[in-house]
């Protein structure tokens, strides 16, 4: 039975209706390379038989629906058009994001922040039919839910302190995981929040949440892949995957770590300390390095350790000095997804106007700013990788992450100016 709640949501198209601050901040397009560079990208499809655990194809340049939307919402026109194809190509059942609230929630960021931006840009939202918003509401409405599931604090697999599964019964999960856990999974309630108008309306719409009813129309909408998520549990009854009722009592007056979504600077605040918690350094063992089994050293700079900026001072990135199931990890790599999912929340945050100045925002933006110098004076100088316990190869601006062109200047020649940085 559809409860009066969803009854209220499903009429008067809650979720669809704009209640962002009236007073946007006015920021700048990505530079014009960016953009084309966007416009050119395959379109990100999702999907759980994609090999890697992502469930996505575009995990190496997955900012791609991101630097289209933010060009739109400036007022570049040249990206409107592919655009509106990703928007409606993402709402393709089996292209959809899977939305399990676990490992893949990095990448189903860069759809849903997408959607966000894109409702916060009139000239393209209202392209959109009345049926196309609502299939939108319904997969943020999905992300949000599994996202807020996977962090809440009353997660019955938290409260029992046993291992963590997705809404698909996966275990590769844990709150408390590294940056390219927790900024997807926590990360999706922050742009939930945004989404559905704000920390007031994001709990109510939690706490009216009914699973039945949403399943339904997850199926008459035509969405597979999330529908395939959200009836795991039914159609795999020996998974680890939770009920509807445990998913819906853990998200009912939400709280992460005792914060509520009222708290989401603070939330933001939490994640990006953890993210940019390290102590600058050019490496393990003081810049020297891990050696292995063959003598080589690995998890260190490749030159420049003398010249390393801001060296002692708290930002770095946490995965330059993090840990893994085999040991000590140092990554650039890893490193990178940490800042890419940590720029997006900051930038959504941003353009939707809930971005709160203040002793909280300039605490981030402090260790941001050490923190991406770093980054990028590691990948001009070249960096050694170290994970899982094996040495990788030397990774510099030349075999970085193919997203680089995109998430680089999105710092730098959008967000630093709305910072007053230099």
């Amino acid at each position: 039975m559809i409860s009066v709640a969803v009854l209220l949501y499903l009429s008067i198209g809650w979720c669809g209706a704009s209640s962002a601050p009236e007073a946007l901040p006015k920021l700048a397009s990505p530079p014009k390379e960016a953009v084309d560079a966007a416009i050119k990208a395959p379109l990100t499809r999702h999907n759980r038989a994609i090999k890697g655990g992502a469930h996505s194809n575009m995990t190496l340049q997955g900012e791609v629906p991101v630097i289209l939307a933010a060009a739109a919402l400036a007022g570049d026109t040249s990206a409107d058009e592919r655009l509106l194809e990703q928007m409606r190509f993402s709402l393709i059942g089996d292209n959809a994001i899977t939305s399990n609230g676990g490992y893949p929630a990095q990448h189903d960021r860069d759809i849903t922040a997408m959607y966000a931006i894109a409702k916060l840009t009139p000239r393209i939202w209202n392209q959109l039919t009345k049926e196309e918003q609502h299939a939108i509401d319904l997969v943020m409405q999905a992300a949000f839910v599994a996202s807020a599931f996977t962090s809440s604090d009353t997660n019955p697999y938290v409260v029992a302190k046993t291992q963590q599964y997705s809404l698909d019964g996966d275990s590769n999960l844990n709150r408390e995981w590294n940056p390219n856990f927790r900024e997807g999974m926590i990360g999706g309630v922050l742009v939930g929040v945004v989404y559905f108008g704000g920390p007031a309306k994001a709990q109510a719409m939690l706490d009216s949440y009914n699973h039945e009813a949403f399943v339904d129309e997850l199926e008459k909408s035509g969405l597979t892949n999330i529908h395939e998520t959200f009836t795991w549990k039914e159609a795999h009854p020996d998974s680890n995957a939770p009920t509807g009722d445990a998913i819906t009592a853990a998200i009912r007056d939400y709280r992460y770590h005792s914060l509520a979504l009222s708290d989401y600077m603070k939330i933001y605040q939490a994640l990006t300390e953890r993210t940019y918690e390290g102590t600058v350094a050019g490496g393990l063992e003081d810049g020297l390095g891990v050696q292995m089994d063959d003598g080589k050293r690995a998890g260190m700079l490749v030159s420049g350790l003398d010249q390393l900026p801001n060296k002692g001072k708290q930002g770095m990135l946490r995965e330059f000095a993090s840990l893994d199931a085999k040991g000590p990890r140092s990554s650039i790599h890893y490193a990178y997804d940490g800042f890419r999912c940590n720029l997006v929340n900051q930038y959504v945050l941003i353009a939707s106007g809930y971005w709160q100045q203040g002793e909280i925002a300039k605490n981030c933006i402090e260790l941001i700013q050490v923190g991406t110098t770093d980054l990028w004076y590691k990948f001009d100088h070249g960096y050694y990788d170290y994970a899982k316990g094996h040495g990788g190869d030397i990774v510099n601006l030349a075999n970085a992450p193919a997203g680089i062109h995109l998430t680089r200047p999105l710092w730098e020649q959008v967000l630093k100016p709305y910072h007053n940085l230099q």
